[in-house]
This record gives structure tokens, sequence and C-alpha cells, in this order.
């Protein structure tokens, strides 16, 4: 099977005055066609961030994403607006939505 999704070492780096967050760093991970993945963890471990980074909601600072097969890292908005149609991300909190 050909995976939908593939995550290769990517990061997510946050920025502040008391240092860098490392909020995602170097995950890697297929989700391949007709199967389910779930991702279990603490609170604040950086679930969402995840997920964000994954449909451009946030860049990530590293890695490489890919879906149905193409390099989807480095997006413009247009790109980012159209790979939207195909995948989205179903928020814990409704009011995020």
């Amino acid at each position: 099977m050909a995976a939908i999704v593939e995550i290769e070492n990517l990061k997510k780096y946050f920025h502040s005055k008391r240092g860098t967050v490392h909020a995602v760093d170097d995950v890697s991970f297929k989700i391949e066609e007709k199967t389910t993945m779930g991702l279990v963890g603490e609170s604040g471990c950086g679930k969402s961030t995840l997920g964000r980074s994954l449909v451009h909601l946030l860049e990530s600072t590293d890695g490489k994403i890919s879906f149905q097969g193409k390099d989807i890292t480095h997006l413009n908005k247009k790109q980012v607006f159209a790979l939207r149609e195909e995948m989205q991300i179903i928020f814990q909190d409704p009011f995020s939505s």
C-alpha cells in the first residue's frame, strides 16, 4: 500500500525571550491507504502543533511533509488553499473551529 501522508524528521520550534521551545522535534511516520492512525500523548506534548503543521496552519521549522506522494512542505498561499480541499483537521475544542 502507498502512503497517503508521510512525515520525515518534522520539527516545529517557537522562539521566545526565555529561549527556544521544541514543540515538535524530529517526528517521522507514515499513514498508509485504508488505515487509521492515532496520536496519543500528554497535554502540551505537541500533538496539536504537529497537526497544525501538517495542514499548514503553522509553518514547520524543518523536515518534510508528503501528501499522496507529493512534497507539500513548502507551499504558497494558493497551493495551501487547494490542499485544504483535500486535507482537514478536526479540532479538539469546537471553539477553535
